[in-house]
C-alpha cells in the first residue's frame, strides 16, 4: 500500500511536469487521474503473484438492493453533517489562499474537465480508494487486531491522512468511519463506495453553485439549522434502515486470515 502511494505520487508529479505546457488546472487533473490509477498497482501485482482470490481480498461481494437504497439517505445525511464540521474547522483555522486551487480542480470548464470530475472524482477515485482502504487494508486490520472497532478507526485515520489536507481531516475521518462500518457489516465495499461517491458528487455540485443560490442551505457561513436537522434525521433514519435491510447473509461472518486467500507461492526463479 505504501509503495502504491509513492508510485501514485511520483507518477502524478511527473505527469504534471510533463504537461506543464498546457493549462495548469488541466495538467493537475490529468496528473491526479493517472496517479490514482497507479495507486492499487503494487497490490494487484502482489495478489496475482500469489494467486489470491481478488474478489475476497478486496471485498467485491454482492449486496442487496434494499441495502443500496438504504445507504442513500445515510450518505446524504452524513455529507450534510460533515460539511458543517468542515465549516467549523475552517472558521477556527482558516485555509491558505492556495486552497482555492482545489476548488478550481473540481470545476467543470470543458469536456476534458467534465470527464475528470464525473469519471474520476465521483466514480474512479472512490472505487479505487474503497478497494484499497475498506477492501484490502481494513480487512487485514480486522484479522490482525481481532477487533473491528480498532480496524475501522485505524483505516479511517490512514484514509484521512493520505489526503494530505489538514483542513478536511476531521470531515474525511468521520466519513471514513462510516464507510468502514458499512464495509464490515456487509463484508463488501459496494455500500461504502456509494457513500464515497455520493459525498464526492454533492461536493462537486456545490462547487458549481453560486453563493446566491445557496441561501436555502447556508446561514451565517454555516449549514442552516433546519438543513442540519434534516441531515441528522436522514443519517439516523438511514442507519436504522440500513441495519434492518442488511440480511444475515450479508453480515460479516468473522475475520478470515490473509493466509487462507493465498494460493501457491511463486516458485523460486519464476
Amino acid at each position: 500500500m505504501v509503495v502504491g502511494l509513492l508510485l501514485a505520487s511520483i507518477t502524478a508529479v511527473f505527469i504534471m511536469m510533463a504537461t506543464s505546457g498546457i493549462n495548469e488546472i488541466t495538467a493537475a487533473q490529468i496528473g491526479l487521474l493517472i496517479g490514482e490509477l497507479f495507486l492499487p498497482v503494487p497490490i494487484f501485482i502482489w495478489a496475482r503473484n500469489y494467486q489470491i482470490d481478488m474478489r475476497r481480498l478486496f471485498r467485491l461481494n454482492p449486496v442487496s438492493i434494499s441495502s443500496i437504497i438504504a445507504s442513500i439517505p445515510l450518505a446524504v445525511g452524513l455529507t450534510i453533517i460533515t460539511d458543517e464540521f468542515d465549516r467549523v474547522a475552517q472558521s477556527l483555522v482558516a485555509a491558505p489562499e492556495g486552497f482555492s486551487k482545489i476548488q478550481e480542480i473540481m470545476t467543470i470548464t470543458d469536456p476534458l474537465s467534465a470527464f475528470f470530475i464525473i469519471g474520476v472524482v465521483i466514480i474512479i477515485a472512490p472505487f479505487i480508494e474503497e478497494l484499497i482502504f475498506r477492501g484490502f487494508f481494513q480487512r487485514i486490520l480486522e484479522y490482525r487486531f481481532n477487533d473491528v472497532t480498532k480496524a475501522v478507526l485505524y483505516s479511517a485515520l490512514t484514509f484521512a491522512i493520505i489526503h494530505f489536507n489538514p483542513w478536511w481531516v476531521v470531515q474525511i475521518y468521520i466519513i471514513g468511519i462510516f464507510m468502514g462500518y458499512v464495509a464490515w457489516r456487509t463484508n463488501s465495499i459496494w455500500i461504502s463506495f456509494i457513500l464515497h461517491a455520493i459525498n464526492n458528487g454533492i461536493a462537486v455540485i456545490f462547487t458549481h453553485l453560486s453563493k446566491n443560490s445557496l441561501g436555502w442551505y447556508e446561514w451565517r457561513g454555516h449549514v442552516s439549522p433546519i438543513i442540519l436537522i434534516v441531515g441528522v434525521l436522514l443519517l439516523a433514519g438511514g442507519i436504522r434502515w440500513f441495519v434492518r435491510s442488511t440480511t444475515i447473509a450479508e453480515k460479516w461472518s468473522g475475520a478470515v486470515p490473509i493466509e487462507e486467500l493465498l494460493g501457491s507461492p511463486p516458485e523460486s526463479g519464476s
